[in-house]
């Protein structure tokens, strides 16, 4: 039987599948870690498709393998010396046992964008590892994973790889309506609210900081990717507390999310209004301590309409 987290998992990768779609063309897939073995020799390769130009090197039978998501009929994967790529899904055998790589830590899928020009791609987290391609300032990814400081990410023509973290910052989804597909229209159009409420709401935070004298908060996208899964799980398991049935306590979340802090907290509301659910953020003594605390210079807002609430609103604070 599948299990509960399992559950939230796949739902939370067809979601993103559907809003992203009109930019990444393949039907991409993520999930928690799953162990098995290559079956016979097999092609490594950085785009899901047999092209010379994908190419990566030859696997032999029995080659350890994690999975950890899937581009139509090609598995991610990552070997034992944490090389990542893609092979086909007829040669991989799912086992169980698991490999000598290092943690891989499963994200709620986001956008992130591009800071600067000529930003690599590499097959692995390190600079020690191949160049699988080069980004431009501006261009987006999708980032599923991260192993260490390196993201795992698929971007527009559908090359996996990893980038280091510090290259790449959240972005909003910026695709154009479809005016063919109903369901796709409506999704980027949530979306590009919960963007800009997001912004409202970092923008609200920052003008009280600064009338009280303390620097602005900087938004990050791992806390906000993470905030946002703790706003969908409030949503769909329908409860309204900080401990998680799924994820644990914010800190649990947040520590296996690869976030690093030395301080942290979390806000959380449930309104029908963001104003009013701001407002009660800055009327409670315990939740204003958060946004006017002088311990934290990073942020991340998740939220998620609710049937319940109108809106579930998370905030992650964290001091570096």
């Amino acid at each position: 039987m599948i299990s509960r987290k399992r559950f939230l998992i796949l739902f939370i990768a067809i979601m993103f599948i559907i809003i992203f779609s009109r930019i990444f063309a393949a039907n991409i897939t993520h999930f928690a870690p799953e162990y098995g073995v290559t079956t016979a020799n097999v092609n490594l390769r950085n785009r899901p498709n047999t092209d010379f130009s994908s190419f990566v090197r030859t696997l032999a039978p029995n080659t350890n393998i994690k999975l950890v998501g899937s581009i139509d009929n090609f598995y991610i994967v990552q070997l034992d010396n944490n090389e990542v790529g893609l092979i086909a899904k007829e040669y991989a055998n799912i086992t169980g046992n698991k490999s000598n790589s290092l943690e891989y830590i499963d994200y709620a899928p986001y956008y992130a964008t591009v800071k600067g020009d000529n930003t690599i791609v590499r097959g692995g987290p390190s600079t020690s590892f191949r160049v699988y391609g080069r980004l431009n300032k501006g261009d987006k990814v999708f980032v599923i994973g991260a192993i260490d400081n390196f993201r795992l990410v698929i971007t527009q023509d559908n090359l996996v790889g990893m980038i280091r973290e510090d290259l790449i910052e959240y972005s909003s989804n910026n695709a154009t309506n479809n005016s063919e597909n109903n369901n796709t229209t409506n999704d980027n159009t949530n979306n590009t609210d919960n963007t800009a409420n997001i912004a409202y709401i970092l923008e609200r935070i920052n003008s009280l900081r600064a009338e009280n004298g303390l620097p602005a908060l900087e938004l990050d996208s791992l806390i906000t990717a993470t905030a946002q899964a703790k706003a969908n799980d409030m949503v769909d398991n329908n409860y309204f507390s900080h401990n998680s049935p799924t994820y644990g306590t914010p800190f649990e979340m947040m520590q296996n999310a690869g976030i690093i802090y030395k301080t942290a907290g979390e806000n959380i509301a449930g309104n029908n209004d963001i104003d009013d659910a701001i407002n009660s953020f800055i009327e409670s003594d315990e939740h204003s301590k958060n946004i006017l605390s002088n311990s934290y210079n990073y942020i991340g807002i998740g939220i998620q309409k609710s049937n319940t609430y109108g809106y579930i609103i998370v905030l992650m604070f964290v001091g570096r």
